[in-house]
């Protein structure tokens, strides 16, 4: 019987998309298109490679999974065909037709094919526009648009600026993902002037004083707030400037009495005020159904119709709508809806409170800064809390205070062979010595683990959580990331 030919592997755009937000230390994104293109565009964090250099990059990876980006898909799969850690990333123009984050120049020509993308959405019709792209915002106006998401409140953050100044914005920052937005804002080579939040979120905790801390950006939050620690109380119509281009503060109070909306460049950030086919809660935090309705039918609901929605979460995976589609097809405040209406559907939703908002709601009325001061804020990723190496090396001074202790769970033949270990890590190691360890320690204390990969070191953070610890973290990519960097290390 004649063998079946082997093919290469393929990943659609979303599928990459997935990993690099969730897993990102397991992937190597290698980019072979002209050095001219990556330039211009190029997914964040991926490596410039030459078709002659592809073959030695992917024998250094070891155990990531390499997603290529290539032009001609085809003929790199000739190549790769046998190789078992290698993925091709199909219809890579699609990647900003999805709305995912980008670094570069992002003006010339790419894989995105601005210019092409451009030229086709001068000329689209009136209908076409009501589809709420954000890429037609990047193109036409030179604003810089970037749409970011945390799953466990699955809230939307988002990154605007004025492409020729380079000031920027963040708006509804979550403390557990302030490293990947200040990573992805650094990349794009961008000016932090604000933070911005739409309300006082009693879902998640916002990173507004800790990208403070670390940027100077200024933050912003409704004047009826009363939040003393805020820079800027905004009012109805305050504009802030980024560069040559305006955001408006809108008041839409209802989800509660402090919620701003902020226009921009021909979109609109509404927070919960207004979200896709729906809208946020009116049964706490001065909630009212009354002024809700009035809210986004008097000063949303008015906006041209092509205005495009960004709101604060989704729970079904949509990302945009637009005001004519909202108007036209929201079961709550749709136009065919009287107040007594949506007065009736908000009174029997009965929803439970927020699981975290016994915490959350304190911390933001006091911009983000919780009673624990726990020193990291690590993203949650399947129920283990994670950081990455470059978060760790911003504290190791912090490490080096005992403010938070380094657990190696290595051999101990393996602390200080060709890898080394991170300064001031001890070595305890995955099992009997660890369980004895963590029985015997402080459950209060914040320690992150540390192994060759962060497979065991996942493991070592598991354990502690059935244990009763609190501040627990698992360091991704481990020791093989961490020498990647060429950060420093210790062999002794």
């Amino acid at each position: 019987m004649e063998r079946m030919r082997k093919t290469a592997t393929y990943l659609s755009c979303e599928q990459v998309y997935k990993v690099w937000c969730t897993d990102p230390h397991l992937i190597a994104v290698l980019d072979i298109r002209p050095k001219e293109m990556f330039l211009a565009a190029h997914i964040p964090g991926a490596i410039s490679v030459s078709p002659q250099e592809l073959s030695g990059e992917l024998d250094r990876l070891g155990e990531k999974l390499a997603v290529i980006v290539s032009l001609e898909t085809e003929a790199v799969a000739e190549d790769v065909v046998d190789r078992e850690n290698v993925v091709l990333m199909s219809h890579c123009h699609q990647w900003l037709e999805m709305n995912h984050p980008v670094a570069g120049d992002g003006l010339k020509t790419t894989l995105l094919e601005f210019k092409r993308r451009e030229k086709s959405m001068v000329n689209r019709t009136s209908d076409e526009k009501t589809s709420g792209s954000a890429s037609r915002v990047l193109l036409e106006n030179g604003t810089i648009f970037h749409q970011l998401f945390e799953a466990e409140s699955s809230t939307y953050t988002y990154i605007i600026a004025d492409r020729a100044s380079k000031e920027a914005a963040i708006i509804d920052p979550v403390i557990e993902t302030v490293d990947r937005d200040l990573k992805l804002i650094e990349e794009l080579g961008l000016n932090l002037v604000y933070v911005l939040d739409t309300h006082i979120h009693a879902d998640h905790i916002t990173g507004a004083s800790e990208i403070r801390k670390r940027t100077g950006a200024k933050t912003a939050v409704s004047k009826l707030a009363g939040v003393s620690c805020v820079d800027t109380g905004l009012e109805d119509g305050q504009e802030l400037k980024l560069g040559t281009k305006t955001i408006r503060a809108i008041s839409t109070p209802g989800h509660t009495d402090t919620c701003m909306t902020f226009a921009f460049e021909g979109m609109v950030f509404t927070g919960d005020a207004l979200l896709i086919r729906g809208c946020g809660r009116t049964d706490f935090q001065q909630g009212s159904s009354d002024t809700l309705f009035e809210s986004v039918r008097e000063k949303l609901f008015t906006l041209p119709d092509d205005t495009v929605v960004y709101p604060g979460h989704d729970y079904r995976g949509l990302t945009s709508s637009t005001i004519g589609l909202e108007k036209a097809f929201n079961p709550r405040l749709g136009v065919k809806n009287s107040r007594e209406d949506f007065k009736r559907i908000m009174s029997e939703l009965k929803l439970a409170h927020p699981k975290k908002i016994q915490e959350a709601v304190p911390a933001n009325l006091a911009c983000g800064q919780t009673r624990d001061n726990r020193v990291l804020h690590p993203q949650i990723v399947d129920g283990i809390p994670e950081i990455s190496c470059e978060d760790l090396l911003r504290h190791l001074s912090d490490a080096k205070a005992g403010r938070i202790q380094l657990i190696d769970v290595r051999r101990p033949d393996e602390f200080n062979n060709e890898l080394g270990h991170v300064p001031g890590a001890r070595l305890v190691t995955l099992g009997p010595e660890l369980t004895e360890f963590l029985k015997n320690s402080d459950r209060d204390q914040e320690i992150v683990f540390l192994c060759r990969s962060g497979g065991r070191s996942g493991s070592a953070t598991a354990e502690s959580i059935q244990l009763g610890y609190k501040k627990t973290i698992n360091m991704v990519g481990g020791m093989i990331r961490w020498n990647e960097k060429k950060f420093e290390v210790e062999r002794k």
